[in-house]
């Protein structure tokens, strides 16, 4: 782990890799950059809002026996309730992404493909990622609110992004991000809660 002081309130601000260069202060809230043995404030984030998530940054848990750390979220607004994006780092190396809405699990990783553009997008109809076959479930636009832990890249905090949900055989999971030029893709599956094995969840009320 490194840690680094923060530009806003001095406290330390740590970062559990290597790779990550962004992170939000976990005193004051500030979205710092990593540069070289200094951090830059590029702005504050807001609080995050209660959403009785199990998870938590330094949750572990293991993914096609894949064990991996989480180490950031992004925390979404839908018309639907709350949406989190927690960042992933694998024990491999691998920078992933677990999606978490309304009690399901979802595991993808950014790849690179041609998709149809935003305006040609319709519910229901079938999209080609990568030879495989997925169906558009849903588009839906989010609200950036609030983050934490460390991340990839600049959390676009007060932003909406439009994306499209898609869903293929077999629990295929797959999203289209068309906030960015050209459209980012992330594809992976869902998962069961338990087949996660997750480790270090944080403390609810109520759970046994």
């Amino acid at each position: 782990m490194i840690e680094r002081k923060c530009p806003a309130c001095g406290a330390m601000v740590p970062f559990r890799t290597s790779i990550n260069l962004m992170a939000i202060c976990p005193f004051c809230r500030s979205l710092v950059q990593r540069k070289d043995l200094d951090l830059e404030k590029l702005g504050v984030s807001a609080q995050l809002q209660p959403d009785g998530t199990p998870l938590q940054v330094g949750t572990s848990g293991t993914y096609r026996g894949a064990a991996f750390e989480v180490v950031g979220r992004m925390q979404l607004k839908t018309p639907h309730g709350f949406w989190n994006e927690w960042s992933m780092m694998f024990a491999d190396g691998r920078q992933g992404w677990l999606g978490e809405a309304q009690g399901a699990y979802a595991v993808s990783f950014q790849t690179e493909c041609i998709v149809p553009a935003f305006r040609d997008l319709r519910v229901l109809a079938k999209v080609e990622i990568k030879g495989k076959i997925y169906q558009i479930l849903e588009i839906i636009e989010a609200k950036y609110l609030a983050a934490e832990g460390e991340l990839p890249f600049r959390p676009p905090l007060g932003e909406s992004a439009t994306s499209a949900d898609l869903i293929g055989e077999g629990g295929a999971f797959g999203t289209i991000d068309y906030s960015d030029d050209p459209p980012s893709v992330f594809i992976g599956e869902y998962q069961d809660f338990e087949s996660l094995q997750f480790t270090n969840l944080k403390v609810i009320e109520g759970w046994a």
